[in-house]
């Protein structure tokens, strides 16, 4: 198996963990975290800081992998990825086993797909992106960089959803919308017009938060 580190220690490393068990492709060195009381998580030690990287990319591990998620706030994620690039990382696609992706769509490095989600033909997903448990995105969407869809969102065929947004837990997103880039859309919300870059929304039907 190929040896990969995570890069932070936080809940969402948990399921990325559960992923790369899923499929047995890799073997965890360890996970590197800015600060943690925690000694492992699932049995994965905590080896150190996000300082360690460059030394643990000279000691011969290709493969990192971004265990940072984000709500309202996709920056941090873009920089790790960003930063594991310029040392020299492979920063792999991971898709849970559970996960039902069409073999006519095409998804970006660093972009990883929980159980449970279904990937419709035709769809692209960009680099660094999470598409999270259960979700479902449907023919001929486009989802580009660093963009986190939140468990049990749908959106319908032809959505195009843009850089470093965030999509809240169980929305819906009718056909042949757009979303901009950096919009965090509330939980539960249902998006029914283009919703513009550089927004907040929310509600159902989604509107622009301080209307």
């Amino acid at each position: 198996m190929k040896s990969i580190v995570l890069i932070g220690g936080g809940g969402h490393s948990k399921v990325i963990i559960d992923i790369i068990r899923s499929t047995n492709e890799y073997k965890v060195l360890g996970i590197t975290e800015k600060s943690s009381n925690s000694k492992e998580i699932l049995g994965i030690p905590i080896i150190g800081s996000d300082d360690m990287l460059e030394d643990i990319y000279k000691k011969g591990v290709e493969y990192a992998f971004i265990c940072v998620g984000a709500i309202g706030d996709m920056g941090l994620r873009n920089k790790l990825y960003k930063k594991a690039k310029s040392i020299g990382f492979k920063i792999p696609t991971l898709i849970h086993k559970h996960a039902v992706v069409s073999s006519y769509s095409n998804i970006g490095e660093g972009t990883c797909l929980m159980a449970g989600t279904i990937i419709n033909p035709n769809v692209k997903i960009g680099k660094n992106s999470i598409i999270n448990t259960g979700s479902i995105i449907e023919h001929d969407c486009v989802i580009k960089d660093n963009v986190q869809i939140s468990p049990g969102t749908i959106l319908a065929g032809n959505v195009k959803v843009n850089n470093d947004t965030f999509i809240g837990m169980g929305t819906k997103v009718i056909q042949g919308l757009t979303i901009g880039s950096n919009v965090t859309i509330g939980a539960g919300s249902v998006v029914i017009k283009n919703v513009e870059s550089n927004t907040k929304v929310a509600g159902v039907p989604a509107r622009v938060l301080g209307e």
